[in-house]
């Protein structure tokens, strides 16, 4: 029972103090550096309970009621025995473990101490008695009982504060650890740090905070809480419930070495006392970072800054936080009350409005980091009416908007010159985007996350260094083309979480993206896309990563062709079935170059089906994709889907077998139907095969003729088609017979023009002739030319309708030898027998009369 109720109270206290601070969890880098703690060993499995080997136990939550309910190996150098039911330790508890270095027994009941409790733990570094019920008595903190500890630099225990006594810290007890460098101690109330502290030389790091460290209710510093503490570095009093009516002007004077101050959530210090805390620093050359969180009352009224409250900042700061203390606005003169060596400021969680402060910026010349986001704090609603305001927190005279003129220029902002990240998240930023200028700058980080802007215009100007711009979460819905004209030098942009489903389905999206020619990272996530434009990132060619998240895109085709330097795209939880094969030569292109592409499909409902296969069999195979493929869906014919735990072995087995006959059937359906078509496709080409010559080699001639006048119908009267083993009979007979009657007559052995295809100069020669004369023997008969000669001159007649054949028969042929189509050539067109033997000359010269009237008709 009392063990369970121990747990409960310290999971009560983490979730409190976890509502309170809910950025709270982790130390900030700069406050890890200053207090360092021995880490558990590496390569532990910290959730395994009651386990021990030689080196490490871990006996937490395991029912331990003394440390002597489990005998440990005496060469463990880690102990941890949290959240038992331990009410004392007893004198020689440890003994026997004289290597140990790390001792956690926080979390437990131990309400007292013997003074020998420790004995044998000279190698200890670290001990952890937080969250044990120790009242501060004599009986509990005996003067030497942390005098065995001679090794130890970390310690944190709790001081449960005896009302009914006096009391106060015990630094007799502390004084003996000379070695010690952290301490964690609960603040009491109006007590100071008695003079045991002194001897602890080597203590730089106190934390005496409240809520997530313990309990702390200090209420007052006087000049001589801090005497005897002058090694400090580190100190940690938030959450002590500090008066700043009651803190003497001295207070922090002995802290010459201070480095890191947080006075963070001492709500009753309110402004006009920053000066009594400020005084004692003023000379503190040493202090870097300050921390003054919510020191104002949280419900107060918006002020503003004035200067006078403001005098003697520590010289050489770099770090000042002022988060939540309603600050509205800012004395045109406080800036120049900030030290120059200030690098970071951050006063997230207060109510700036705009004023002539804003062109004091640029005073801040070392200024590096500038944060203005929202309240890091959460509280409940108050169960009272909050304490009466001090009249100095209302409003008084503040230079807010003194020494203002309108000059006719147009309004533009100044930063500090070597601003390099500006945060403005969830700031309460409700404006369109319109046209906005800065000054010359070098700020590289810009985040205005978790604000309102609906529409973005622009453009920007004078962000010339800007690397990294975040505007997530801010409904954003539409944006003007030109609103990233000038943002070049732009290496990531987040606008994830937005409204820009609807935007992207405009084709004039297309070219918002087009000048960021440098981008390297795009987040397009939580944004209803269900369509984008092909081009949208096609002028994107130095991006690396595109993530496409929780959109309801369906279709994944855009040009994806000139990102040639991709490395990761996220599309998980789409609702795409797969991928276009464009986009997958693409990868594959990318992947065969030595680039290390991956992508992620995961939670996207992949197509498990035959229609699909090509897909998943190429996903499974790519090395874009991890091969367990966890998280990865598969959607069914019948319309489930199921999650993949095999790497999609079993589907593609499945599909495998039930997908080939499909295959064949297609392969066989296809061959069939191409086999067809071509067999259709030959019988026309056989079929007209000397019409299509015809028709190609007369385009051909009248392409060439082009351009050029004819000077007649025809250019000769007559082309001779004959055997070359005829030519005498033509030349020596032939010729000079038509000649002596005046016909021009074509001879393919004189007139064919060297150079062009034989088959071009039959087509011209029976284009150009009036008749196309054969020399009919038995070797024109066996001449492929020759036969080719009539079938052009043939097609000429039919195309032209004029006859065009005269057959010239020199032998006596039978009927079989000639051929159907030969035959049938010569008894549709003119034909004369040349006698043999020869008749006398009248007679023979009566057949040449008849040949050449022939010709000419």
């Amino acid at each position: 029972m009392q063990l369970s109720f121990k747990i409960a109270v310290c999971l009560l206290l983490i979730v409190y103090s976890s509502m309170i601070f809910t950025n709270a969890s982790a130390d900030d880098d700069h406050k890890a550096s200053i207090l360092p703690r021995p880490d558990l060993p590496s390569g532990k499995n910290f959730s395994k309970h009651c386990w021990y080997n030689q080196t490490y136990a871990n006996y937490t939550l395991c029912g331990l009621k003394t440390v002597r309910d489990k005998v440990f190996p005496n060469t463990i150098v880690y102990l941890y025995l949290r959240n038992n039911s331990i009410t004392v330790l007893q004198n020689d508890d440890f003994l026997l473990y004289t290597e140990l270095e790390v001792l956690d027994i926080s979390c437990n009941l131990i309400s007292v101490l013997n003074p020998q409790a420790f004995n044998g733990l000279s190698k200890l570094l670290s001990l952890n008695l937080r969250a044990n019920p120790l009242e501060v008595r004599d009986t509990t903190f005996h003067d030497n009982v942390f005098s065995p500890l001679k090794s130890l630099i970390w310690l944190k225990l709790n001081l449960l504060q005896n009302t009914s006594s006096n009391f106060s810290y015990p630094d007799k007890a502390l004084s003996k650890l000379q070695k010690l460098e952290t301490l964690f101690l609960d603040g009491l109330y109006n007590e100071p740090f008695g003079p045991g502290f002194q001897n602890m030389t080597s203590l730089t790091n106190l934390t005496v905070s409240g809520y997530l460290q313990g309990r702390c209710k200090i209420n007052s510093l006087t000049n001589s809480t801090f005497i005897y503490l002058t090694n400090l570095k580190y100190l940690d009093i938030s959450s002590c419930f500090i008066q700043g009516r009651y803190i003497e002007a001295g207070a922090f004077l002995p802290l010459k070495n201070l480095v890191f101050l947080d006075l963070t959530h001492n709500e009753d210090i309110d402004i006009p006392y920053i000066n009594n805390v400020l005084y004692g620093l003023n000379e503190t050359t040493t202090l870097k970072f300050l921390k003054m969180n919510l020191i104002v009352n949280r419900y107060s009224l918006g002020i503003c800054l004035e200067s006078s409250y403001f005098h003697n900042f520590p010289p050489n700061l770099e770090y000042l936080e002022a988060q939540e203390n309603n600050i509205e606005a800012v004395d045109r003169k406080f800036i120049q009350k900030l030290p120059k060596t200030l690098k970071t400021l951050d006063l997230s969680g207060n109510r700036f409005v705009f004023g002539t402060y804003l062109a004091d910026l640029s005073q801040m010349e070392n200024l590096t980091v500038l944060m203005l986001s929202k309240a890091g704090f959460t509280y409940s609603i108050p169960s009272r009416y909050p304490y009466a305001l001090m009249q100095s927190s209302k409003k008084k005279k503040c230079t807010l908007y003194d020494e203002t003129s309108y000059d006719g220029k147009p309004f533009e902002f100044t930063l500090p010159p070597k601003l390099k990240r500006l945060e403005m998240n969830g700031a309460n930023l409700n404006y369109v985007l319109s046209k906005l200028r800065v000054k010359e700058n070098r700020l590289e980080s810009l985040s205005i996350t978790d604000n309102h802007f609906p529409i973005l215009i622009g453009p920007l100007k004078g962000f010339n260094y800007l690397k990294y711009f975040d505007i997530s979460f801010s409904f954003v819905a539409h944006i003007e083309n030109g609103f990233f004209s000038n943002l070049s030098s732009l290496e990531v942009l987040n606008m994830s979480s937005n409204l820009l489903g609807y935007y992207f389905n405009n084709r004039n999206s297309s070219i918002v993206f087009s000048s960021l020619t440098n981008l390297r990272l795009l987040n397009l996530s939580f944004n209803s896309i269900t369509t984008l434009p092909n081009d949208v990132f096609s002028e994107l060619t130095n991006l690396r990563e595109l993530y496409l998240d929780t959109n309801t895109i369906e279709t994944f085709d855009v040009d994806l062709s000139r990102l040639d330097k991709l490395e990761y795209i996220s599309l998980k939880h789409a609702r795409l079935h797969n991928i276009s094969p464009v986009i997958r030569l693409h990868i594959d292109f990318l992947l065969a170059h030595n680039i290390s592409f991956k992508m992620s499909l995961a939670f996207v409902p992949i197509t498990c089906t035959c229609e699909n296969f090509e897909f998943l069999k190429w996903m499974t195979t790519s090395g874009a994709f991890k091969k367990n493929f966890r998280n990865y869906l598969c959607f069914s014919e019948d319309q489930s889907t199921k999650y993949v735990n095999d790497g999609y072995n079993s589907t593609m087995l499945i599909l495998n077998g039930k997908c080939s006959s499909h295959v064949v059937i297609f392969l066989s359906v296809g061959g069939g139907s191409l086999m067809t078509f071509s067999l259709i496709i030959y019988a026309l080409l056989y079929r007209y095969r000397w019409r299509i010559r015809y028709l190609y080699y007369a385009a051909y001639l009248q392409y060439k003729k082009s351009g050029k006048q004819k000077q007649n119908d025809f250019e000769f009267d007559a082309f001779i088609s004959y055997d070359h083993k005829d030519h005498n009979f033509v030349v020596n007979k032939l010729y000079p017979e038509l000649k002596k009657r005046g016909l021009n007559v074509f001879i393919h052995g004189r007139d064919f023009v060297a150079g062009d295809y034989i088959a071009s100069n039959i087509v011209k020669a029976v284009c150009t002739c009036r008749k196309t004369v054969v020399v009919l023997t038995r070797n024109m008969i066996n001449s492929y030319w020759c036969g080719y000669e009539i079938q052009m001159a043939n097609i000429e007649s039919i195309h032209t309708g004029r006859p065009v054949l005269i057959f010239l028969l020199m032998e006596k042929i039978p009927e079989t030898d000639l051929g159907r189509e030969l035959l049938y050539n010569i008894r549709n067109n003119t034909y004369i027998p040349y006698p043999d033997p020869l008749p006398d000359a009248t007679s023979i010269g009566r057949l040449w009369d008849k040949l050449a009237n022939d010709i000419r008709n």
